[in-house]
């Protein structure tokens, strides 16, 4: 999704926005900035971005929250660039519906990478589910992949675009047990170690969302020293 993606940046930092926008650019990209959570919005608007980044300090509201507006808006990916880069962090901003978290300082060329792999899951996403009405149902769940919607026990439930993409991966895979760094690259497109607390953020979102009781999940259960599987058989 490198052709013609349109990538909005929400930072109060203009030295980082003109070397994000510079690069992106010359890779090809549509890249649209605002310098605080007010402009980014209306930006969001008229750009329909395929991918944000997000500061989480910006001068009027706070990326955190922002985030959340945001998540009502679209199901794009998020990525949060912050100089705060503690773990709680992380979890806080993966938890509000972001999908992926780069501390500040950082490398211009991890950034890139990270963008081209959220785009690639993204297009494949919306490629996949585009074509196809097949509902995926197990005893608890009913996942419609081309409308993204999913009911839990006959709720509906919103999921963001990285849990939906998750949980249908997993539902596509009943019964295997899959490693965070299995899931990592199969979801969200890239490998690293540092990044599978990603993960965990996600399964946790996933269970508060779909378990009837989240320390306790019967559905996505974990293997102890293997990693996830999806408990439930696909009717």
């Amino acid at each position: 999704m490198k052709e013609n993606a349109t990538i909005l940046m929400i930072d109060d930092e203009q030295e980082i926005r003109e070397l994000v926008g510079l690069y992106l650019t010359k890779e090809g990209y549509r890249f649209y900035e605002a310098d605080n959570a007010e402009k980014g919005l209306s930006q969001l608007k008229n750009s329909q971005p395929d991918l944000i980044i997000l500061d989480v300090r910006l001068p009027d509201l706070d990326g955190i929250e922002l985030c959340r507006r945001i998540r009502h808006l679209t199901t794009a990916p998020i990525l949060f660039l912050s100089c705060k880069d503690s773990e709680i962090d992380k979890v806080v901003g993966l938890n509000v519906g972001g999908d992926d978290y780069i501390g500040k300082p950082f490398s211009i060329h991890e950034l890139l990478a990270r963008i081209q792999a959220h785009l690639r899951r993204y297009k494949s996403h919306m490629n996949q589910f585009g074509d196809t009405d097949h509902t995926i149902c197990s005893q608890s769940i009913q996942l419609n992949p081309k409308k993204h919607e999913c009911y839990v026990r006959g709720n509906p439930i919103f999921l963001t675009s990285k849990e939906f993409q998750l949980l249908h991966f997993l539902m596509r895979h009943p019964q295997q047990v899959f490693s965070a760094e299995h899931l990592l690259e199969k979801v969200w497109g890239y490998d690293s170690e540092v990044d599978i607390q990603t993960v965990m953020v996600h399964i946790g979102k996933l269970r508060k969302k779909i378990e009837e009781d989240p320390k306790n999940p019967s559905i996505i259960i974990t293997i102890r020293g293997a990693g996830y599987k999806f408990n439930e058989e696909i009717q």
